[in-house]
């Protein structure tokens, strides 16, 4: 760890005075210019998983209801998660390439709370915050679990991280086969799916700058194509707003002066 901080500071010293030198005529190497694009995207990643999930939970809770989507696909993702964070902590790889986990782990836990308590077709509850103490036996559950992950030997954890990438194959299949077959996705939020498509995709190229592992490029690599053909199916699928009617409150209203009655 302090070897890969020593890198980083000389990198980040040696890239600081060839940007410098731009002002004198001089050309940043290829090497510096890699890094620096990195090092802002990791940045922007950060920073915007900090809301990632929060327009589908704002989603959720609008329309007390969960419909449309799988809870598979959810909870493949915190597995996935709490794995990544574990295996990427456990190999000493820079906060920078993997701290977003940590935001969007926290909200797919609060998506799969709020879909225990709803259930995906909604209506079973009057009040969210009444469901809540339904939730401890899952949350202890999930703390025990994410503890044994922590603390697995090297060789394990490798192994669990090399899995990670099937279970999200099996986590979002059936929601991409549910959208297919039902031509909807639901209450899936467009925005969101944007932007992990987005961050997946631009993971791909800090990892490997980053000093990755392959394995953790593929994996960066096969999220971001799921993540895209979500999107796609979000725009096939896409609700079709008749003629003569416009969108308020999630509810489709007409525009169009009813006739009177000739007598």
């Amino acid at each position: 760890a302090l070897r890969a901080l020593r890198i980083m500071a000389l990198s980040i010293e040696r890239c600081a005075n060839e940007v410098l030198g731009v002002f004198t005529g001089a050309v940043p190497s290829a090497d510096c210019v890699k890094f620096a694009v990195s090092k802002g995207l990791s940045a922007g990643i950060i920073g915007g998983a900090a809301m990632v999930k929060v327009p589908q939970i704002r989603r959720i809770i609008a329309a007390k209801s969960a419909q449309g989507l799988q809870f598979q696909m959810f909870l493949s993702e915190v597995v996935a998660g709490t794995v990544s964070i574990a295996y990427f902590a456990h190999n000493n790889m820079a906060l920078a390439s993997y701290a977003e986990m940590f935001f969007v782990l926290f909200q797919n836990l609060a998506i799969l709370a709020l879909m225990l308590i709803l259930g995906r077709k909604g209506g079973q509850r009057k009040s969210i915050v009444s469901g809540v103490p339904g939730l401890i036996p899952h949350a202890a559950g999930y703390a025990f679990a994410a503890t044994i992950i922590a603390i697995a030997p090297g060789d394990f954890l490798e192994t669990l991280y090399n899995c990670t990438t099937a279970v999200l194959v099996l986590g979002r299949a059936p929601q991409i086969w549910g959208n297919h077959k039902a031509k909807s996705t639901g209450e899936l939020s467009a925005t969101t799916q944007f932007l992990m498509t987005a961050g997946s995709a631009a993971r791909v190229f800090t990892t490997q700058q980053e000093g990755g592992s392959s394995s953790m490029v593929f994996a960066f690599a096969l999220s971001a194509g799921m993540n895209a053909l979500l999107l796609l199916q979000m725009f096939l699928y896409r609700p079709k707003k008749a003629k003569g009617t416009v969108m308020k409150g999630g509810v489709r209203k007409s525009t169009r002066t009813p006739k009177k009655k000739q007598y």
